[in-house]
């Protein structure tokens, strides 16, 4: 990566050739590829409290996408001073959950763990000194593999690629050490580099060729081989599996599901309306886990007394999965209890700065619905709708971590209070609210299904979903091709027609009743046929059309 004055304006979001590229969005934090390699670099260490004169430009180890696909469990930022002196690492950790863990070092920490002993005389010790050498040491808080836990620390001994400004021809000798929470090593992993650097666009067409047959695979293989391994460990060496547990508040959660992006839309208007209703004036940061709105302010248009203090309270979801877990919950108090402030730390989803705060903003924050000011009349079939969902309203999943915990488990088994609607249900009921009804019920309503029938997975009624039109298909065309088969054995008209002319009246009568049945069958054929059309119908379009008729001053 060279100096921010080229690159500062984002011309560098993408890096390589078609066919072997690294893209911006896929690193630091998620989204924001306008911003290029060089200036999402210059946002995370901002947040990280680096000043920009303390950094001038930063060289990315990583492997890179080869036709589109690219998995990398670790990537290697090299951040250089202007006096083109290494200060600054940064370790890029990814899972294979999707989720991400960025960890700054400045190589402060000195490395003298007795682990390190045995590392040296294993013959990995790196043959540099002074400044062509970075060591660090750091602990473990992100969850990589199910065969570690999320404790111990990592040391990492990385040589220095470019020793000094005019160094043309770099290398790369990484070593990392997991050191165990009882300190001793327990896996070391190298990285290295074996031949000279080579610039894809400098290639000629044999030369590409050539390299494109050599690597092609080991991209698309990185994945296949980590399950190989991972089934070996369990099989053959029988080693304990731990269960995933949630981000911690310094990590970065999957990318989000349509599903849970368009809940965070509800939720996120659902806290605006519980912050202007307050009568204490609140500010609220709230970090989404949506990569296209990743912050978001929230706070007080009307301006506070004299006498009080706007209230700061910073929200950073976790993980996507907040959102489709908080419609679980009848009451926003017991969403926020059970998936933050009295849980686990394994299995939170959600993370609060001042958990006292919130619970001022919450009860000063009530009856949402009869606070909108207006009446929302519906008809008696929406009425049927929202009772569904009060019907169907369950617990949510139990977390990974949790299963194998029989305290976890009972604590969050039972929705132990009942309510009506839930109170996010009586924000979308309401007038306010009312925009996003028909979405919410849809979305509601499957994540339910899926929690009482498909193992809480949503993709399970999604596939019965398919299988309802598939079948109703098949009965169509089984349909159309018995009447075909009729018609044609029996040669209906030309048959009618010769026993007329014979004068033979019970023959015809009797033709023509066979013939009005195969006329049934074609009438059952074509309402087979537009089985699929109405059953869409069925599910999105009858409510609409029975409201129109409906004497309801305000639909929703």
């Amino acid at each position: 990566m060279a100096d921010g004055t080229e690159v500062g304006l984002g011309e560098d979001r993408l890096l390589g050739c078609w066919w072997m590229r690294i893209k911006a969005e896929d690193y630091l934090e998620r989204g924001n590829d306008a911003l290029g390699f060089y200036g999402k670099l210059k946002k995370y260490l901002q947040s990280q409290n680096v000043d920009d004169a303390e950094w001038s430009y930063g060289y990315l180890v990583t492997a890179p996408g080869f036709l589109g696909y690219a998995f990398n469990p670790v990537s290697f930022w090299y951040v250089y001073d202007s006096d083109h002196q290494l200060t600054r690492m940064i370790v890029e950790v990814n899972n294979i959950f999707g989720e991400r863990r960025m960890y700054m070092l400045d190589g402060s920490n000195v490395v003298n763990t007795p682990a390190m002993t045995d590392l040296e005389m294993s013959g990995l010790e790196l043959p540099v000194s002074g400044k062509s050498r970075f060591t660090d040491i750091w602990m473990k808080d992100f969850h990589v593999s199910p065969f570690n836990s999320r404790k111990g620390s990592y040391v990492l001994k990385a040589s220095n690629p470019f020793p000094h400004a005019s160094y043309d021809n770099p290398v790369i000798d990484n070593t990392i050490t997991l050191i165990s929470s009882k300190d001793y090593a327990k896996l070391v992993a190298r990285l290295n580099s074996t031949g000279e650097a080579l610039d894809p666009n400098q290639l000629g067409v044999v030369s590409t060729m050539r390299f494109v047959l050599s690597w092609w695979w080991v991209g698309f293989m990185t994945l296949p081989r980590f399950g190989k391994e991972a089934w070996k460990l369990f099989l053959k060496r029988n080693l304990h599996v731990w269960h995933r547990p949630e981000v911690l508040h310094t990590g970065i959660g999957r990318i989000p599901t349509p599903t849970e992006m368009e809940l965070y839309k509800v939720f996120k208007d659902y806290m605006f309306l519980l912050v202007h209703q307050s009568q204490q004036p609140f500010s609220i940061t709230l970090h989404t886990a949506i990569p296209t709105e990743s912050t978001q302010t929230i706070a007080t248009t009307h301006q506070p007394a004299r006498n009080r203090e706007t209230r700061k309270l910073e929200i950073t979801v976790l993980t996507p999965a907040f959102y489709s877990r908080f419609v679980h919950y009848a009451h926003t108090s017991e969403a926020f209890d059970r998936e933050c402030i009295f849980t686990d730390e394994k299995n939170r989803t959600l993370w609060v700065s001042q958990p006292q705060l919130l619970a001022v903003l919450i009860n000063e924050s009530r009856h949402v619905e009869a606070g909108s000011g207006v009446v929302v009349k519906r008809s008696y079939f929406h009425e049927l709708r929202w009772k569904l969902i009060k019907k169907l309203r369950c617990a949510p999943a139990l977390p990974a971590d949790a299963v194998s915990t029989p305290s976890n488990a009972e604590a969050t088994a039972e929705d132990v209070r009942s309510l009506p609607y839930s109170e996010l249900d009586l924000y979308v009921r309401s007038f306010r609210g009312r925009v996003w009804a028909k979405e919410y019920r849809r979305i509601v309503t499957k994540l339910f299904l899926a929690q009482r029938f498909g193992l809480g997975f949503a993709e399970v009624i999604d596939l019965l979903d398919f299988a309802v039109r598939a079948l109703l298909c098949c009965l169509a065309v089984l349909q159309m091709v018995n009447w075909r088969y009729r018609s044609e054995q029996r040669n209906v008209a030309g048959w009618s027609m010769r026993m007329l002319l014979e004068g033979t009246s019970k023959e015809c009568y009797k033709n023509v009743m066979e013939t009005h049945g195969d006329w049934w069958w074609l009438v059952g054929a074509a309402a087979s046929l537009s089985a699929g059309h109405m059953y869409e119908i069925s599910k999105e379009r009858i409510a609409q059309l029975l409201s129109f008729f409906s004497k309801a001053d305000v639909q929703i």
